[in-house]
């Protein structure tokens, strides 16, 4: 695989309104990553990538700046499928290409950070489903999918900084 033809596709459908800004003056007041995986009976990814969630939620953090004490949002970031060419069994190399998930904000401060459906959801202000791909070669780019040209590292960087890049890029101050 040549990882300097890599390009990854991001596909942002938006559920609530979310604007882009410049990502350095942007403020949370919390960020949360969490990996779900549960709804796929067969699925290896966590054996592979342990640590995904935590790579994502330091990707995220590293673009903005965290104030637990700042009246700023909080965001909930829920990874729910992780995949090679649409296969959640990963093969053994454990090479993927495509993130998926949902990514809600709530209100900061002491605000409830769940996105569960047996919690309150008072404190949610919005929330949107967050897919991204990453091809190697040119490929022809699907009507409304933005092209993000990833790390030359992996796909594995490319998709975290990516998806990390594209939350950081929705979130309105």
């Amino acid at each position: 695989m040549n990882l300097f033809q890599t390009t990854a596709l991001c596909s942002v459908f938006a559920l609530a309104a979310a604007g882009p800004l410049a990502a350095l003056e942007k403020t949370l007041s919390g960020v949360e990553v969490t990996s779900d995986l549960s709804s796929y009976e067969e699925n290896n990814v966590l054996k592979f990538w342990p640590t995904l969630s935590e790579d994502l939620a330091t990707a995220i953090v590293s673009k903005l700046n965290v104030d637990e004490n700042a009246d700023a949002p909080r965001i909930s970031v829920e990874i729910n499928k992780v995949s090679i060419d649409g296969d959640t069994v990963l093969p053994d190399s454990g090479e993927f290409n495509t993130l998926e998930g949902t990514v809600t904000t709530h209100e900061g401060g002491n605000a409830t950070a769940s996105v569960s459906q047996d919690e309150t959801q008072n404190a949610r202000l919005g929330s949107y489903p967050l897919r991204m791909t990453a091809v190697s070669g040119e490929h022809e780019v699907p009507k409304g999918w933005v092209t993000v040209a990833p790390s030359q590292d992996d796909f594995y960087k490319a998709l975290i900084d990516g998806y990390a890049t594209t939350i950081v890029e929705r979130i309105e101050e």
